[in-house]
């Protein structure tokens, strides 16, 4: 992914997370109805309270959008309302944030732009990149400045606002008390499944719903297969590994030690002459002497380190594997063990004191040589025998296969499309093996999954796809009617249980004491509507996706009165910020919409 992609995806460093992502002023409020401003110009895409919006900006922010979906789950149009309520949002936040006078430096808007990962390279800042950017986007340094600065500020305020909610112990306690209150029910349930079995239909109903709807009933296209599935697993029991075969494996792994990978941090003193690298050396001296005294490296350089690409993050540079860095870098790290500080390395332009954070080394066990030794042999003997069927044997059937290269053929029994063999899902031929009417003459294939399998199929048998015969659908269309002729029988036992329910009548009706929100005795919509009825109006109806239907009577409610443990409590509080919090936000995004002038 490039690092442009990366700006657009909202991707950004430790440090700089909300210089292309500040999700929440999208999703927090909707932006309807807000006066518009008839002096806003044609030239941009929007103006808010007579600030203008680039194109650059909101560009930055579609993608951005667009990224959180895939492709085709949303219009363009809709993309597009989700973007401007985003920008909206955090542009009103920001201004509000700089009426009451929140301000940040300069100075940090800078780091947090050269922390951000989509601008470096080789985790350094690289100018030139970000430049280049900011062309491709019709942005100045001082526009992405400013874009920079107004989504910190804005989840700056955002933030605080809900940071400053808080919640007293009693409103935790009642919280808690309300949330362990239990409650006891009578319930009838009317179970459409078990009522439209008793439902009775008439033979002539069948027969004029099969004769009016024929084509709903088909017997599907059905195919037999035999097939050949190669894999390197054929051939692994009739392979051996020597000793001396795994010695040499471990020889040669070692000596191109190609899983090698250093990881280094670094502190950089850069000087533009003589005199300046003079006094960056004496200060390279001092740094060793407080590390030999054990001041962490990572807080040297942070004191030190001039490679403000790194210097947040204790100096990181990443793993190298002996090629990466300059080749002075690479000469000191080869003799360093894990936390080994270096000696002062001189480059033209700057004085560098190395680091090694981690290694990872070549260190495999026999059996794990062995492991792969079978794998390159076993693949070697599969690749050869795909390039022998495709030079030799196209065009002729599997039985040929198995009898000059002892391929093992299998068999399938008849499926239809939607029920594919689970050994052929992996294939995706469903298409290739339909699109066929006639008992193959030839084998079909090699086809790959993505596991490395190899597939070769012909066609054995076809059943080509018929109606069914009244007989045959009868129980089908039996079901169906009985369902449709349940609706309304159901609704007629609804009203007479809903009667009972509420004259108190109970006798048939099961009931649970002292159920729980959490419990899983009922089912999730039921217990809801359970937790919000009062012993005034306790009658309810819960109707279920399957089509069941519970009629409800409440009743009894019994409160908690245990005292809350200490963190029971804090976690209650928590909830209770969070949501205040809410409730706050949207009370002020709801203020700033109605004195804005959006166009």
């Amino acid at each position: 992914m490039s690092a442009l992609q990366n700006i657009r995806k909202g991707l950004s460093s430790t440090g700089s997370s909300i210089i292309v992502a500040v999700l929440i002023f999208g999703l927090v409020a909707t932006f309807g109805g807000f006066l518009t401003d008839p002096s806003a110009p044609s030239n941009t895409p929007l103006k808010i309270n007579g600030k203008n919006i680039s194109f650059g900006e909101y560009n930055l922010e579609f993608s951005r959008i667009s990224s959180l979906f895939s492709e085709g789950d949303i219009s363009e149009e809709l993309i597009d309302e989700i973007t401007r309520n985003s920008i909206i949002s955090k542009e009103l936040v920001y201004q509000k944030a700089l009426d009451l006078q929140m301000n940040v430096s300069d100075d940090y808007v800078n780091t947090l732009i050269a922390n951000d990962i989509s601008f470096q390279t080789n985790d350094v800042f690289d100018t030139a990149l970000f430049a280049g950017y900011m062309a491709r986007l019709g942005l100045t340094v001082n526009d992405y400045r400013e874009l920079v600065k107004s989504k910190y500020l804005a989840n700056a305020l955002s933030d605080f606002i809900s940071r400053s909610e808080f919640s007293l112990d009693s409103s935790a306690l009642n919280f808690i008390q309300a949330t362990n209150q239990q409650r006891s029910l009578s319930f009838y349930k009317l179970d459409l499944i078990e009522i439209s079995e008793k439902e009775i239909i008439p033979d002539s109903e069948i027969l004029n719903y099969y004769q009016q709807n024929q084509f709903k009933f088909i017997e599907p296209k059905k195919i037999s297969v035999n097939y050949i599935v190669l894999n390197e697993n054929l051939y692994r029991d009739s392979l051996e590994v020597s000793s001396q075969e795994i010695l040499d494996e471990r020889n040669l792994k070692e000596e191109s030690d190609d899983n090698s990978q250093t990881r280094v941090s670094h502190i950089q003193l850069s000087f533009s002459s003589e005199e300046e690298k003079e006094e960056q050396l004496s200060i390279a001296n001092i740094i060793l002497e407080k590390l030999s005294d054990s001041i962490t490296f990572e807080l040297l350089v942070e004191e030190y380190s001039d490679d403000f690409g790194s210097n947040n993050n204790g100096g990181d540079l990443g793993y190298t594997d002996g090629t990466i860095l300059p080749e002075e870098f690479e000469s000191e790290i080869k003799s360093l063990s894990v936390n080994d500080i270096s000696q002062i390395i001189e480059m033209p332009s700057s004085i560098h004191i190395l680091k090694v954070t981690e290694k990872n080394e070549f260190l495999f066990s026999d059996d794990e040589i062995k492991e792969m030794i079978l794998s390159n042999k076993s693949q070697e003997i599969l690749n050869k025998t795909l390039l022998n069927i495709e030079d030799n044997y196209l065009g002729l059937t599997l039985d040929v296969l198995n009898s000059d290269l002892g391929l093992q053929i299998q068999k399938s029994k008849q499926f239809d499309k939607d029920n594919l063999p689970e050994e052929l899902l992996s294939f995706n031929v469903s298409d290739e093996i339909f699109n066929q009417d006639d008992v193959s003459t030839e084998f079909f294939g090699p086809y790959e999954d993505e596991t490395g399998n190899f597939l070769l199929f012909e066609i054995n048998d076809v059943k080509q796809e018929t109606l069914l015969s009244q007989s045959v659908a009868q129980p089908e269309i039996k079901k169906i009617l009985q369902l449709e002729q349940a609706q309304d029988t159901i609704m007629q036992e609804l009203e007479k249980y809903e009667t009972k329910a509420i004259d108190n009548r109970l006798s048939e009706f099961n009931s649970y004491s002292l159920i729980k929100r959490d419990s899983s005795l009922l089912p999730d919509n039921l217990l809801s509507d359970l937790f919000t009825v009062s012993l005034e109006n306790p009658v309810f109806i819960s109707s279920q996706e399957n089509g069941d239907i519970y009629v409800v009577r409440l009743t009894k409610i019994k409160n908690s009165k245990n005292l809350a443990k200490k963190e029971d409590i804090e976690a209650a509080k928590n909830s209770l910020k969070a949501l205040n919090s809410r409730s706050y936000l949207d009370t002020f995004f709801k203020e700033l919409e109605s004195s804005s002038y959006i166009n």
